[in-house]
């Protein structure tokens, strides 16, 4: 994975460490530091930071019995925990292809839906999360495309396996990328190249040529589960 070049913001990892992300969210996070080992060492600093910050605003304001306590449990030694053998990685299939998941959702292929048909040789497969954001897995098949869109909220895209490209570039796996409705693009993968992508949207899209367009009046009902 060294060629990811799209990756969270700074801000968006520190809310994840801190666990401030609604559920959704923080899958897309966890999917990409399973793929990213640049931010795997940016979040093991980002958390240093934060534990820093803590001890340095301990323990002035606690009441002077549960500051000895605090400071009792502190000193005791590590305990190794025994941890349970991880179960065998699950795979997302597609027809005659198979994908390993990510392993935030490999426990939990149950929340994964059936495999439809959306234009343009694409196949959805929604996954049930909470909140009101609508997760995706999205494959596109060997030279398609999706309709040019905008965003009416923010689009977060990570790519699994395989690569598309647009107007602005050209992403692969790992690449976790972040539309808004600041952006209009339109995705599509090249002859003999297909792409199979986790998606998040917060807000349905916005067609903005072709046919497509048709659906603006009802997107809010293909957006809503």
């Amino acid at each position: 994975m060294a060629n990811i070049r799209f990756h969270p913001n700074h801000d968006l990892l520190s809310h994840y460490a801190c666990g401030e992300l609604e559920s959704a969210s923080s899958i897309m996070i966890s999917a990409h530091l399973d793929l990213c080992p640049h931010c795997r060492q940016k979040l093991a600093s980002i958390e240093a930071e934060q534990a820093s910050e803590l001890e340095k605003s301990e323990p002035a304001a606690l009441s002077p019995s549960l500051n000895a306590m605090m400071m009792e449990i502190m000193a005791q030694d590590c305990v190794d925990i025994p941890v349970l053998d991880e179960a065998p990685a699950s795979q997302l299939a597609l027809e005659d292809k198979a994908y390993p998941l990510p392993s935030i959702l490999q426990r939990h292929n149950d929340k994964i839906g059936p495999w439809s048909r959306l234009p343009g040789n694409i196949k959805r497969a929604q996954v049930d999360v909470s909140g009101d954001s609508q997760m995706n897995f999205i494959y596109m098949d060997s030279d398609s495309a999706l309709p040019e869109h905008t965003h009416q909220g923010q689009e977060i895209t990570l790519v699994l396996a395989g690569e598309f490209y647009d107007e602005n570039g050209t992403y692969q796996p790992g690449d976790f990328i972040v539309q808004t409705e600041k952006h209009k693009h339109l995705p599509r993968t090249r002859d003999g190249q297909d792409c199979l992508c986790l998606t998040l949207l917060n807000a349905p899209l916005h067609f903005t040529s072709g046919l497509a367009t048709l659906l603006n009046p009802f997107s809010q009902l293909f957006f809503r589960r």
